[in-house]
Formats: C-alpha cells, sequence, structure tokens
C-alpha cells in the first residue's frame, strides 16, 4: 500500500492537495480530505458508518478513493465538522451579506429563508442562486462563505472530539 493510501486510512497526516474527485470533478471531496474530516470528528471508521448510515466497508472505500463521495455524504460531514466546531465560525457573516445578494433574490433563496447564512451550502446543494460565472465548476466548496468557515476548523485542533 503506498505511503499516502496508508496515512489516509489511519487518519494521520493526509495528502488532499486534489480537489478532484477520481472522475474529476473540481471542488468534490477526495478520499484524502475524506479520512482527515473522519479524523478531525475523532470517529473510527466503523464510528462515522454508522453515524452516516452507512457499511465500514462504504467508508473506507471512499478514504482509499475506490468510490466518489456521494454529495450528501460529503455534505453530512462538513455539516457535522461545522456544527460541532460552530463557536469557531460564529462571528461569520451570513451568506447574503457577504456575497451581497439583492433583495430580489434572498426570497429565492433556501439559506435565507431559513436564517441559516453559514450552512448555506449545505441547504442549497451547490446550487446558490447568486453564483456568479464560473464559480458553477466547484460550486459551493469554493464559495468564500465555506472556504473560509473550512480554513477557521482547519486550522487548528478541532473541537469535535
Amino acid at each position: 500500500m503506498p505511503a499516502a493510501k496508508k496515512e489516509a486510512a489511519t487518519g494521520d497526516s493526509v495528502d488532499d492537495s486534489s480537489k478532484e474527485d477520481r472522475r474529476g470533478n473540481v471542488g468534490r471531496m477526495s478520499g484524502g480530505e475524506f479520512a482527515r474530516v473522519r479524523a478531525s470528528l475523532g470517529k473510527s471508521q466503523k464510528e462515522l458508518a454508522e453515524l452516516l448510515g452507512l457499511s465500514q466497508k462504504a467508508v473506507e472505500s471512499y478514504e482509499q478513493g475506490w468510490r466518489n463521495v456521494p454529495s450528501h455524504v460529503e455534505r453530512l460531514l462538513y455539516f457535522f465538522l461545522f456544527k460541532l466546531n460552530e463557536d469557531e465560525i460564529e462571528a461569520e457573516e451570513p451568506c447574503w451579506t457577504s456575497r451581497n445578494c439583492p433583495d430580489d433574490l434572498r426570497s429565492k433563496c433556501v439559506a435565507y429563508v431559513a436564517k441559516e447564512g453559514r450552512f448555506c451550502w449545505f441547504f442549497t446543494g451547490r446550487l446558490c442562486v447568486t453564483a456568479k460565472a464560473g464559480e458553477a465548476d466547484g460550486g459551493c466548496y469554493t464559495c468564500d462563505v465555506f472556504t473560509k468557515m473550512r480554513s477557521k476548523v482547519d486550522g487548528g485542533e478541532s473541537r469535535c472530539r
């Protein structure tokens, strides 16, 4: 087993420099990223599988890159990571403010209606009504709202454990 794969399987230092899945979809969670988030949550493969309602083999397959991480699993992982570290991201302004969304679009936005401006990426599923040209490929995971929050919880020790 190559060193990078072995590290990903154990949850130790993971090279997740590639932000593409195995089919080349930009912005999607790689196997290394999946393993790193699992480790940040302080869960074993078995524990995470039970939490997400998956088989342990599915979790292993995602981490090894044998299968792409489904978008609903990806969103749940990030939701757990951010929710369990909410004090780290609490000061972030709502997405509709940081993206200067016009009032007419706000009424069409599920994140605005739900008043969940820090979790817009969770509700919209990569379909932000104010996405700018060029953002469609990476979707919500390349948006400043998401990347700012992710850098805050990635930067230090997570409080998930």
